[in-house]
């Protein structure tokens, strides 16, 4: 995940999918639905893999923390995301970072609540990133996170390994079974995980109703050509389809320290 997964133009083509600040599916609602049994209010919050912070002004503007820290490894996401909090008006609250890959830049017991939403499938040692979690997490901290975990059966399903053959991006990707099992053995307590793919497979649906739609398209195809239309709609119809399968399956992670 070095340089330019994520860049410029890669960023617009998402937000037109997902909405200004967003670089993966469901918006302010799917962020309050992570942390929909997580008390928020006056905590410490880190949001890890934070993106162009669409995220951490959600959870700033709607939850009420009394600091949320951003970091991620791509310097350009972390020049749009400082200003989109700007432009929010919210960087009293949110210090987005850019860090580097390996263990987390922060002392031991310094957060409440540890976040993130869709990044981890990028992280290839999920085993050390869990233990950093919970080193950065205070007594009785909360970690809770999505990620984007495949089914026990995945490699054998026509479905998933079309989409994994159309997608552009590097992903480690594991089982339900060896998440909880990699959480456990991390130190966490209580872990938890809540599949989203009901939600995902309609999510989806959606979206590729919303691409084909000629006024959005129009615009898509302004910006990007109809090659890159094309190539959207196809990884996204793919997607779909790996999720209606059963070999991707978003999920919510949970546990606390």
């Amino acid at each position: 995940m070095a340089d330019a997964h994520y860049p410029p133009e890669f960023v617009a083509g998402l937000e037109m999918q997902w909405g200004a600040g967003y670089l993966s599916p469901g918006g302010p609602e799917e962020v309050t639905e992570i942390l929909r049994n997580v008390d928020v209010a006056d905590k410490t919050v880190l949001d890890i893999g934070c993106g162009i912070a669409g995220p951490a002004i959600t959870i700033a503007s709607e939850l009420a923390p009394s600091k949320v820290i951003g970091i991620d490894i791509e310097s350009f996401l972390i020049e749009k995301g400082t200003e989109n909090v700007a432009a929010a008006k919210l960087s009293d609250l949110i210090n987005l970072q850019l860090v580097s890959v390996g263990p987390l830049p922060f002392a031991d017991e310094s957060f409440d609540i540890v976040f993130s939403k869709d990044s981890l499938i990028h992280v290839e040692d999920k085993s050390e990133l869990y233990k950093e979690v919970l080193r950065v997490l205070k007594p009785g901290g909360v970690f809770a996170a999505s990620d984007w975990l495949r089914g026990e059966n995945a490699d054998e399903l026509d479905g998933y390994n079309e989409w994994r053959s159309l997608a552009v991006l590097d992903y480690t990707m594991e089982t339900d079974r060896e998440t909880r099992a990699e959480m456990t053995r991390a130190g966490f307590k209580d872990v938890d995980t809540r599949e989203r793919q009901a939600w995902y497979v309609e999510s989806v649906s959606q979206e590729v109703a919303m691409m084909r739609n000629p006024d959005w398209r129009s615009l898509f195809v302004e910006a990007f050509g109809e090659d890159g239309y094309q190539r959207k709609l196809a990884v996204r119809s793919a997607n779909g389809r790996a999720a209606e399968c059963g070999g991707l399956i978003p999920t919510h992670l949970f546990g606390t320290k």
